[in-house]
């Protein structure tokens, strides 16, 4: 059977570069466990080199996040060399830092949009993202965050960790986020991953849990006030589908499977590439410093996990969908830590539907 994502033309549609693996909040979720900056961190000029090769490789959209990307001086410099080459450029912060002065700076340098995390109301976002110094409460830094770029020239994105302590703020989180003239709402599930590894109580939702978040985020989605944007990690192929999957000029669309490594890319903090920021560090295929990113991405079997699928490796429910040949187990970092495998993936509207 042919390999849809082998079929497809390789771009470049979007890349997450962490900047920094700095940050001024130990948030419980954090995949990379962030907070030190990494000592082998890519200097200023390596950076800058980088940014050269996303534009010479066809990038066309690219989130500058971390870690805290703000933390990182020369963000400004690294923005305006991607905008001013017609790079569309996102910033992803927590919002401790950023004030009126730091976003005319993301002005001037050309991005074109801010996401601000808000991982919950008061409560429950500052336990979740917490503060290593005492700051004062993270959620309303976050708000203020959000009305400040609500007023610029930016696009106004949030981004939200569903977990078992949000789930029931779902519908107060959508009037908040509506309020503050958020225009997109990415919402994501955590991951079993980094910080999440060492929490003591329930954090990570139930697949039992992913008919009722479905049908809640697609009753969002039809009142068009915000949109709802659902990561790879929610789905896939219920009646809700072409809901969750709306594009952005307002088509429905459906699940076509992980795109790590054939329209998507990552690039961490010490210049390490993978399909995927969620993916884990099995899944590096290169360094920046070892060879130029351009030539990285070049070589798609290095992403061989997408770009040479097969389909004769599904596992368990997997195996037997009838949608297996689209969907490849869905989103690949939420199967492979689960199972240790990628070809398995119980994170599945269909498997808990049957």
């Amino acid at each position: 059977m042919t390999n849809f994502a082998a079929q497809i033309r390789r771009s470049i549609q979007h890349c997450v570069w962490d900047l920094t693996t700095a940050c001024n909040l130990r948030c419980l979720h954090c995949e990379l466990e962030a907070g030190r900056r990494d000592p082998a961190e890519l200097s200023p000029a390596e950076a800058l080199v980088v940014a050269h090769d996303l534009v010479d490789a066809g990038a066309r959209r690219v989130s500058l996040s971390g870690g805290e990307p703000l933390l990182r001086k020369d963000w400004p410099e690294l923005c305006q060399h991607l905008a001013r080459a017609g790079v569309w450029v996102s910033i992803v912060t927590n919002g401790l830092l950023l004030d009126a002065e730091t976003l005319s700076r993301a002005v001037a340098a050309g991005a074109q949009a801010v996401t601000v995390s808000l991982d919950g109301l008061r409560e429950i976002h500052d336990r979740i993202r917490v503060s290593p110094n005492g700051a004062p409460s993270r959620f309303d830094s976050a708000v203020r965050a959000l009305q400040l770029v609500a007023a610029s020239p930016l696009r106004t994105s949030a981004i939200t960790h569903i977990n078992r302590w949000n789930l029931p703020q779902l519908d107060e989180l959508y009037e908040l986020v509506e309020t503050l003239g958020v225009e997109l709402w990415q919402v994501q599930l955590a991951f079993p991953f980094g910080r999440v590894l060492a929490l003591r109580e329930p954090y990570l939702i139930d697949p039992s849990e992913l008919p009722d978040l479905a049908a809640k985020l697609a009753r969002f989605q039809q009142k068009g006030r915000v949109r709802i944007a659902p990561a790879d990690s929610i789905g896939y192929y219920d009646r809700h589908e072409p809901l969750l999957r709306i594009n952005r000029d307002g088509r429905r669309s459906f699940w076509m499977g992980c795109m790590a490594g054939c329209l998507g890319v990552a690039i961490a903090s010490n210049g390490d590439v993978k399909g995927c920021p969620a993916l884990p560090q099995e899944f590096v295929v290169g360094n920046v410093r070892n060879e130029p990113f351009g030539a990285i991405w070049a070589d798609a079997s290095r992403f061989a996990y997408n770009t040479e699928w097969r389909e004769e490796l599904l596992e368990g429910g997997c195996a037997q969908c009838d949608f297996r040949r689209i969907c490849r187990a869905g989103c690949t970092a939420m199967a492979y830590a689960l199972t240790g495998t990628i070809y398995d993936n119980p994170f599945c509207l269909q498997r808990v539907r049957s």
